[in-house]
């Protein structure tokens, strides 16, 4: 695990055309999931999105094996990457904003994390939408709490990093851990 107590606090808005850029990608998965029969591949799909030339990065991701697929910068300087996750991934960036961008769930899930108020909640996962996680705030996604998950379970999103985060990646403290048994009903992942 990452000390992160030496880092610059790196706490930004994504610029527009960043946002532009997610709506695009996910408008063609969103295509591309529609005119497909039963047999779509949601990862294999967002391989191909993700090489087209109209959303083309600075700096391309490696879009080579199961993922993830890091290395992508934005104009922005900022670290653009796919993520796939078949279980829970319960952390904290100390010292990095993260902006996560959900493309699809086989299954259901629910976004966690600790209120203003420090109140867990969870928040429906629908493909499109936009989880900011604030430097320091606990986050995870989850499968939807009250429902069987499949034996297949997984999410796939985008995230945009200001820094590559495994110099920034942190265990949650024990409280959050229990806030986290309180919501879900199941206790936290131990590893990150």
């Amino acid at each position: 695990m990452a000390d992160g107590a030496a880092l610059p606090v790196l706490d930004h808005e994504l610029a527009d055309d960043e946002l532009q850029w997610m709506k695009s990608v996910y408008a063609d998965f969103s295509k591309a999931r529609a005119a497909a029969g039963p047999e779509f591949n949601p990862k294999e799909a967002l391989r191909a999105i993700l090489a087209r030339a109209e959303h083309r990065l600075s700096a391309a991701p490696d879009l080579s094996g199961p993922g993830p697929w890091r290395l992508g910068q934005n104009r922005h300087g900022r670290g653009v990457a796919a993520v796939f996750l078949p279980t829970v991934e319960l952390h904290t960036h100390i010292a990095s904003r993260t902006d996560q961008f959900p493309m699809y769930v086989m299954g259901e899930a629910e976004g966690f994390s600790i209120d203003g108020n420090g109140k867990p909640v969870l928040v429906p996962v629908v493909g499109g939408s936009h989880f900011h996680n604030a430097p320091g705030a606990p986050h995870a996604f989850v499968p939807k709490v009250g429902v069987p998950k499949p034996d297949n379970w997984e999410i796939a999103f985008i995230a945009i990093t200001p820094r590559n985060l495994k110099e920034d990646t942190h265990h949650v403290s024990d409280e959050v851990r229990a806030l986290y048994k309180q919501v879900v009903g199941q206790d936290a992942p131990l590893d990150v």
